[in-house]
């Protein structure tokens, strides 16, 4: 299976985006929400472990909470086109192997949930069925577009996760030292599967730039959705 999880351009470009902003002022124009932070109240997490500024705690609910969507819609999407392509025995081992990772990420995301006292998105169930929906259609227009699927989800995950990666690199506290660490395992995982589907075809899907752009715009409004609903 490691033989399928060659590198490639567009996730090397993905994943050398998160060292494109060094310096504070640098980070605060990457992301606005960073540029007037006000230490007024704090929230307790982790237990009692780690005590936050409010505005602290409330970039890092914006991001578990998107998070936690994006993980659900991504195991329901394997699960749709497994549905659909899952007949053939080697698209269904690789299909399998990416679905998994994605359920070990949708575990994580639900410990984050109550680890950092996050309230989850309202569009939870939407994001679950969306995700199936997608995978479905997606692998019914044929492998390669399939392929396409998960190379433009991943390349928006990937951006997603750097942004994130970026904006807690502000906040010192050693304590959020695993989360970081875990969403950058997260991304480099998600990364692995954009490889797997270019290897796999994904340019080569009728119509791929319509298809790529169209699932990745649809990627980022759900975002801005859910990381506000």
């Amino acid at each position: 299976m490691a033989a399928l999880f060659r590198p490639t351009q567009a996730a090397a470009t993905v994943r050398r985006s998160v060292l494109g902003c060094r310096t504070v002022s640098g980070y605060a124009a990457h992301n606005p929400y960073l540029k007037d932070f006000k230490y007024k109240d704090t929230v307790s997490v982790l237990d009692g472990a780690l005590t936050l500024a409010k505005d602290e705690h409330a970039m890092i609910d914006r991001f578990i909470r998107v998070n936690q969507a994006g993980e659900t819609a991504a195991v329901t999407i394997y699960k749709g086109q497994m549905a659909v392509l899952g007949g053939d025995p080697e698209l269904r081992e690789l299909l399998t192997h990416m679905r998994d990772q994605e359920v070990v990420h949708l575990d994580i995301m639900d410990r984050h949930i109550v680890d950092y006292r996050v309230r989850p998105t309202l569009l939870q169930p939407v994001a679950a069925v969306g995700g199936y929906i997608l995978g479905v259609v997606s692998a019914m227009l044929g492998t390669k577009s399939a392929m396409t699927c998960t190379e433009a989800v991943e390349t928006r995950i990937g951006m997603h996760y750097n942004d994130q990666l970026r904006d807690l690199h502000l906040l010192k506290h050693e304590k959020l030292d695993d989360l970081k660490k875990t969403i950058a395992k997260c991304r480099d995982e998600e990364l692995e599967h954009l490889d797997t589907a270019v290897d796999h075809g994904a340019r080569m899907a009728p119509l791929y730039k319509m298809q790529f752009e169209f699932i990745k715009s649809g990627c980022s409004v759900a975002i801005w959705l859910c990381q506000r609903i």
